[in-house]
């Protein structure tokens, strides 16, 4: 017992710093593009491209040095060193970047990695959604260094992150990137006008689960703050968090008030704002009839509608089943929103990877019997055309762009116009479903979205900035485009963001968004009298209207209490025009660089491998022994090259010194992954897996009087998809284990020279600590094979398959098979065993041994509290306190198998428990698990057992 006291303080950091290629789940990162990467050297920043795009690296390298100086202005503030910036051509090449090994899914824009400041950013065709994602993380480099590496602090400003909220430091991005602009606006004024209000204090302690509200709530707050405390404070306000390491205690130096004082203050401050709006304006369900229901249907997202053909259904993509998915909902149904018939669920199969929610758009095929949309498929975007009755796949149109957005089928069904992104732009382009021909419409750097064909096929309507002459401003007008001359015609000036356009079926009038008045609405212009009015009028936003086939009433997209949902409005009639609302939105104006871009210096990329973290942890008790735990990790600035070392360290008495080592070597820069190691176990508490940390509770190794483990190791991996992938391992190594007498297990003191191959599958969403839905698997031969001799020889079989059910988004049923076998002269030696936590609950700790197994687990888990957060001094957050029932079966055995004994009338080979447990989760780290078990003999149950253990759920 004494043993695993010591090692109570390493499990913390054991839980998060465990190189993740050795867990045999997972998802994968898919490397089909391999670039040959240059930089270019500005005085403050060094941009990483992809050889070839050189047009992108200049206008990244001219977009970082101004916000440089803007940021270094508002901060008063000079970074110690140029900031490395790795530039992506498209956000699917970002997903597959090494330099962070966790997968990142489409909703993330970018990311600054802390310990070597580097901003990872992808280019999306649009430059003025490029230079706000550039600038944004930019400030994070530049908040990284102040709190981390600024010199003049004090000693504690490397520890200082944990005292700043995430809603200060995400607010203070999106302020000083974008401003304050309408999104923050519309998020603040649903706040108030529909009863959301979420407190400063509660952001502070995140007891809220939405991320997107800590973005536009900071940024909010920074508004506030400037407004009524004045500018160009926000740097010193900063360095105070970390000079006093208290978020409060700096609050008050530039307010002093504490933070409950300043969110009454930030709450008047917004109330006087918006509750002036709403006379004249509208609540959603007075601008038309609600289709959808987020808040019953636990979504947020119900976007992009499209009308069928006979106009009796709407097409849309939701999220109400967790991942993006494409319903259908027949209109006039009685509460519809529940009746939604969902067709096809993305993000869980190599067909539909990411159904790219915010930049999609529906059409139907005239027939009524197809839908199109774009999705990214085996790491490209695809066109599709599935079935809109079961959703399978009509068509698939592969096109050689890097991302496609907005794809619209033309009214009769012969075209789909789109916009295409190549390295260093994006255009209109029309795809012939006929012929199969590509036509590019434009042919210029300024960002374009969202183009529809009239019914005649000779116009195109889309947005575009070209007319604001600047590629990256947020100015959008409508263009009308005339195929046939190539002549482009501004019928909605730039004055503010026109978006989302649609055609109505006669083609004498478009509809679309403008937030010219500070809040978006629905405009309708005439096209033969070029005429413009307003026909909706909400408080909050609308969004993608959609004009129905006889074109007298609209479906639109409206936000309302914290989500999006459809609605549909009868009888298109001019609105009265209300008071006009004074935004005062801020836009963010870069300074002009004093840096002349001839300066730069262009080079070839060196692989040069620096740190990226270390992780350490002591722990002993006095006159007994002394523990340690470290991990380092080093790796290039792409992450193409990457080594850890783990290591561990346990004495105790007098002699007994015991160094546990693991050394890797991963090479990721191409498709196959590869990875070189070497190792030493001498102790039996080796933290190199979470699945070893119960080894410190059950312990394995009770009779163990000695043991020496080491060799090397070599690991290929081919992912097929995100979800699939084949790997194989090469090891050789000396294995040594001395057993008490006390133990059945026979001493092994031989070469082990292994081959194993290995198929993996995993598509499963997780939630905390634990899987929510999917499957996930595993099948693996290894051969042990005699080079010398004296060497041990056998093969082994193992199957390891598991699925998960989330239902109604609060219980889950976990479900886990496993099945092995190991042949060979030499299989008496590496037994499996069962039996304990993990496996068999209500049975003796590994009790049961052989050659062959299986083992069967189900759960029921629930959730009692979702969390409790603590204040001083602890201020730690226990969340998911929550139970299981569960039923575990199995078995192990050598040679001949009985299922039940004819005498007893018992089980005999085959072991069964059943009983409850409870769960508690101590962010972000462990599960502590205690569960109570019955084994079940058939002819009734025996004593209970009492299971405690940590670690992730299977």
């Amino acid at each position: 017992m004494t043993k695993k006291r010591i090692y109570i303080i390493l499990i913390i950091l054991a839980s998060v710093a465990m190189p993740l290629l050795i867990y045999p789940f997972g998802k994968n990162k898919v490397t089909i593009e391999t670039f040959r990467w240059h930089i270019v050297k500005t005085i403050h920043c060094n941009v990483y491209y992809p050889y070839g795009m050189e047009q992108l690296a200049t206008k990244t390298a001219v977009i970082a040095e101004k916000a440089y100086v803007h940021i270094a202005d508002a901060l008063q503030h000079e970074l110690n060193d140029p900031v490395p910036i790795i530039v992506f051509p498209s956000h699917i090449d970002f997903q597959e970047n090494n330099i962070l090994l966790q997968i990142i899914g489409e909703g993330t824009g970018g990311f600054t990695e802390a310990f070597k400041n580097r901003v990872v950013v992808p280019f999306n065709g649009s430059y003025d959604e490029f230079q706000h994602v550039l600038v944004h993380e930019l400030v994070h480099a530049f908040q990284f260094n102040i709190l981390m590496r600024d010199s003049s602090g004090k000693i504690q400003s490397m520890m200082s992150m944990g005292s700043v909220p995430l809603w200060f430091t995400e607010g203070m991005s999106e302020y000083l990137s974008i401003g304050f602009d309408e999104t923050a606006d519309m998020t603040m004024r649903d706040f108030f006008l529909n009863d959301q209000y979420i407190s400063l204090m509660d952001f502070t302690t995140y007891k809220t689960g939405n991320m997107y509200y800590y973005y536009k709530v900071g940024q909010a707050f920074f508004y506030f703050f400037e407004t009524v405390y004045g500018k160009g404070k926000i740097g010193e306000f900063l360095r105070d968090i970390r000079d006093l390491d208290d978020f409060e205690e700096a609050l008050k130096v530039h307010t002093k008030k504490n933070l409950e004082e300043i969110d009454t203050e930030f709450k008047h401050f917004y109330k006087k704002r918006f509750y002036p709006v709403i006379a004249g304006r509208n609540f959603d369900e007075e601008e038309g009839q609600r289709i959808t229901n987020h808040q019953k249907t636990r979504s947020i997202f119900n976007t992009c509608p499209a009308i069928s053909p006979d106009g009796k259904k709407i097409a849309y993509i939701d999220n109400r089943d967790i991942y993006s998915s494409i319903s259908i909902i027949t209109i006039g149904q009685k509460e519809a929103e529940q009746k939604a018939r969902v067709i096809l669920t993305g993000n869980e199969t190599s067909e539909f990877e990411g159904m790219h929610l915010l930049d999609n758009y529906l059409s139907w095929t005239p027939d009524g019997k197809g839908i199109v949309f774009v999705s990214q498929s085996r790491n490209r975007d695809v066109i599709f055309i599935i079935d809109a009755g079961n959703g399978k796949i009509l068509n698939e149109i592969v096109l050689p762009f890097r991302s496609i957005k907005d794809p619209a089928l033309s009214p009769d069904g012969k075209f789909i116009c789109f916009i295409g992104q190549t390295n260093i732009q994006s255009d209109v382009y029309i795809y012939s479903l006929l012929d199969k021909s590509l036509k590019q419409v434009t042919r210029d750097i300024y960002s374009k979205r969202y183009p529809k064909l009239s019914a005649d096929n000779t116009v195109i309507f889309y947005s575009s900035n070209y007319p604001a002459g600047d590629y990256t401003s947020q100015q959008y007008a409508i263009i009308k485009h005339t195929l046939a001359t190539n002549a482009r015609e501004i019928i909605i000036q730039p004055q503010s963001k026109n978006l989302q356009v649609d055609v109505a079926g006669d083609g004498n009038s478009i509809v679309y968004i403008s937030n010219r008045e500070g809040i978006y609405n629905v405009y309708r212009y005439d096209i033969s009298t070029s005429t413009e009015t307003k026909i909706t009028n909400a408080s909050t936003g609308i969004f993608y209207p959609r004009i129905f086939p006889d074109a007298n009433k609209i479906a639109f997209v409206s936000y309302q209490n914290g989500g999006y949902d459809i609605f549909i409005k009868e009888n298109i009639v001019p609105v009265t025009i209300a008071p006009p609302f004074k935004t005062e939105h801020i836009p963010v104006m870069l300074s002009q660089s004093y840096f002349p871009l001839s300066q730069a210096i262009w080079d070839n990329y060196a692989t040069t491998v620096s740190p990226d973290w270390v992780f350490f942890g002591l722990g002993g008790t006095v006159g007994y022994g002394f523990a340690g735990f470290a991990q380092m990790s080093f790796s290039d600035y792409l992450g193409d090259n990457r080594i850890v070392v783990t290591t561990d360290y346990l004495r105790y008495g007098s002699s007994a010194n015991y160094l546990n080592w693991d050394v890797q070597y991963l090479y990721l820069r191409y498709r196959w992954d590869y990875s070189l190691g070497f190792f030493r176990q001498k102790n039996p508490f080796g933290i190199f897996t979470l699945a070893s940390i119960n080894d410190l509770i059950h312990n394995a190794y009770w009779s163990t009087l000695s043991m020496d483990h080491y060799g090397v190791y070599a690991i290929a991996s081919y992912p097929f998809t995100r979800f699939s992938r084949f790997s194989t391992r090469v090891s050789s190594s000396r294995y040594e284990r001395d057993y008490s007498y006390l133990d059945q297990r026979p001493d092994v003191f031989a070469n082990l020279n292994s081959v194993s191959v290995s198929y993996n599958y995993d598509n499963v969403l997780w939630g905390f600590l634990a899987p929510l839905r999917g499957t996930r698997g595993q099948i693996l031969f290894t051969q042990v094979v005699n080079l010398t001799g004296q060497d041990y020889s056998f093969s082994s079989i193992d199957i390891d398959v598991r699925h998960y059910f989330f239902l109604d988004k609060q219980y889950v049923l976990a479900f886990r098979g496993i099945g092995g076998k190991i042949m060979g002269e030499k299989k008496e030696y590496f037994k499996y065993y069962i039996g304990g936590f993990n496996t068999l609950r209500g049975h003796p700790f590994i009790e049961y041994g052989g050659t062959n197994v299986f083992l069967f687990n189900a759960e029921f888990r629930f959730t009692f509290i979702e969390s409790i957060q603590m204040g001083w001094p602890l201020f730690l957050k226990i969340g998911n306190i929550g139970g299981v029932l569960f039923v575990d079966a199995g078995s192990a055995w050598d040679n001949n198998y009985t299922f039940m004994n004819k005498d007893t009338g018992e089980f005999q080979d085959f072991k069964m428990d059943m009983g409850f447990g409870f769960r508690l989760t101590l962010y972000p780290i462990v599960i502590l698990k205690l569960d109570y078990a019955w084994p079940y003999y058939y002819s009734g149950f025996g004593h209970k057992e009492i299971v405690f253990s940590l670690g992730y759920e299977f």
